[in-house]
């Protein structure tokens, strides 16, 4: 957490993940085999190298996270990320990822790695005038409770199933922290699902935007019900919820090369490009 801290002030991460989101990220993390800790001369904190395993549709896909107190020549990071890598392959990876911050001194190149994908955090004000949330016909709105269990990441799984790299989301995983007057579903006039978005409140310390900070989450549609405006009425709907809730700004991630058109869509909605990784892979043999 210091190590993030001091990245952030520097402007080389993105944010330090808010508590909640980090237990979710380290829940049964081990630390005695996927971490590694490297102290300076004096004792103090240098550096860190973290690897965290989720499962996919290609098999285990892991993720190497490096923090270092003082960039210098990127060398350390490498020799870290170098680190997991190997620790990935070691332990069965099909795959590993390094998610490195645009203009970031990490020097990636020689091992096995290649940038496959840009990552966008996109940002918007609630303050003034938002986008009107349009119903479409043939559809309406549950919320929350009126929500059957199971189906949440029934949905969710099916909508993202498609995209890049998915990895399946249990019902737990999905709507733990989640407000259930944030949580929307879309059904058809049969009851059938067709489309979700799920969104929550959080609060950084080390941060340029307006806080709270509402995060638009899982905007995920299923293909039979793509193209005709689900997702735009969600999001509008989720974004007047969460300035109700208290929120000041909003923020949602989307693959760059996202095949739906999220980003356009997104930016229709007032939303832009505020921060920017490049996600690096190494697929095993």
């Amino acid at each position: 957490m210091r190590l993030w801290t001091v990245e952030v002030g520097d402007g080389r991460r993105e944010l330090v993940p808010a508590g909640a989101r980090l237990d979710r990220i380290l829940a049964g993390f081990d630390w005695e085999a996927s971490s590694r800790m490297l102290d300076s001369a004096d004792g103090a904190l240098e550096a860190a190298v973290l690897v965290t395993h989720r499962s996919g549709s290609i098999g285990t896909v892991t993720r190497v996270e490096v923090a270092v107190a003082s960039p210098g020549d990127g060398s350390l990071q490498r020799r870290l990320a170098e680190w997991g890598l190997g620790l990935s392959r070691a332990a069965g990876a099909t795959a590993a990822q390094v998610w490195r911050p645009r203009g970031q001194a990490m020097d990636l190149t020689g091992l096995g790695l290649k940038p496959v994908r840009p990552w966008w955090r996109m940002d918007r004000s609630l303050e003034g005038n938002l986008p009107a949330p349009i119903p479409v016909a043939g559809y309406r709105l549950l919320v929350g409770p009126a929500v059957a269990p199971g189906v949440w990441a029934d949905v969710h799984n099916r909508s993202f199933a498609d995209h890049w790299r998915y990895s399946p989301r249990t019902e737990g995983e999905l709507m733990a922290w989640r407000p259930p007057e944030l949580s929307l579903l879309a059904v058809a006039d049969d009851g059938s699902p067709a489309a979700v978005t799920l969104g929550q409140m959080e609060s950084y310390a080390i941060d340029t935007r307006a806080q709270p900070v509402g995060i638009v989450a899982s905007v995920g549609t299923l293909p039979e019900h793509r193209r005709r405006g689900l997702a735009r009425w969600l999001v509008a709907e989720v974004l007047a919820r969460l300035r109700r809730a208290g929120a000041r700004s909003a923020s949602l991630y989307v693959d760059g090369l996202n095949p739906t058109g999220a980003p356009a869509l997104y930016r229709d909605l007032g939303f832009e490009v505020a921060f920017e990784t490049e996600v690096w892979e190494a697929v095993f043999p």
